[in-house]
């Protein structure tokens, strides 16, 4: 989390903040990876990285720079996304399948989701992926 110091004029005890953004202008988010004491990557930018429908290509460079950073991370999923692609992007961004790393983001639309989305949280559970599935009533699912 975002620490508090003496100097921000807050109290020690004050709620920690927490952030999520969508992981979009490399140059910028290579700029902000850090590494702790035993070598391992983390993005400093965010605590909560996402990529999108447009970044989400499981040999691309969003994806690859996701795979490599110890955050959690998230990926949105489209109506029109496949089953295979789908799989791939869960095998490329949590490869040791571990409960808490990969939550999918469904952005579907109140007309697709209906059909869409059960066959694809169906292959992910099949294919022993803990991914988190989460809804963002505000983008995309109107």
């Amino acid at each position: 989390h975002l620490g508090w110091d003496a100097a921000s004029g807050q109290e020690a005890n004050a709620s920690p903040v927490w952030t999520s953004h969508e992981m979009l202008l490399l140059d910028y988010e290579l700029s902000m990876l850090r590494e702790d004491e035993q070598r391992r990557v983390y993005l400093g930018s965010t605590h909560w990285p996402w990529i999108g429908e447009r970044t989400r290509q499981v040999d691309g460079a969003h994806v690859a720079l996701l795979a490599e950073v110890l955050n959690p991370v998230a990926c949105k999923v489209g109506p029109e996304i496949g089953r295979d692609q789908l799989l791939a992007l869960c095998e490329r961004l949590d490869p040791r399948r571990e409960p808490g790393r990969l939550t999918l983001i469904a952005r579907m639309g109140a007309q697709k989701v209906g059909e869409r989305l059960p066959p694809l949280v169906e292959a992910v559970r099949a294919a022993g992926h803990p991914v988190i599935w989460l809804s963002d009533p505000m983008h995309g699912n109107t």
